[in-house]
């Protein structure tokens, strides 16, 4: 995130930067000129220059998003604690399952705050023989291929 903040300044700073010297070229060179039908001197160049900036800054944004899911960045301390399960109560409210030090702990988490609201004695099952969304979607094309 450091390096996407310069980067964006950059990118949104390029095109003022541009118009600004071409007004001071176009000022010094057309002084003497007579006003032209442009009027306020927007042309399809400068339209070009400011959706080709859009353009850069939505890839640039989207590129460091793919590549942030790319690293999964995790942050630190976040290995020692595992979210085991969640469920939403709400918009603001969810009841969580953590585990830390090999225990289980059952938190209740709002909007203000979070309490612990008891400790299991019998530790919830991982289910990690369940698959996951993707490979119950390539199943699911598999069939359909398979069907005639």
């Amino acid at each position: 995130m450091r390096l996407f903040y310069p980067v964006m300044a950059l990118c949104l700073a390029r095109p003022l930067l541009a118009s600004a010297a071409e007004t001071v070229v176009a000022a010094s060179t057309t002084a003497a000129t007579a006003p032209t039908a442009q009027g306020n001197g927007m042309n399809a160049m400068t339209i070009m220059n400011v959706f080709g900036s859009l353009i850069i800054v939505l890839g640039l944004l989207f590129g460091l998003a793919w590549l942030y899911k790319k690293l999964a960045i995790k942050l630190p301390g976040s290995s020692h604690i595992k979210i085991v399960s969640s469920v939403m109560l709400g918009p603001r409210e969810r009841i969580l399952v953590i585990e830390v030090q090999g225990k289980q702990r059952v938190l209740g988490v709002t909007a203000n705050q979070i309490n612990m609201l008891f400790e299991l004695d019998q530790p919830l099952v991982d289910d990690q023989a369940a698959p996951d969304w993707r490979t119950q979607f390539q199943a699911l094309l598999q069939k359909q291929k398979s069907k005639p």
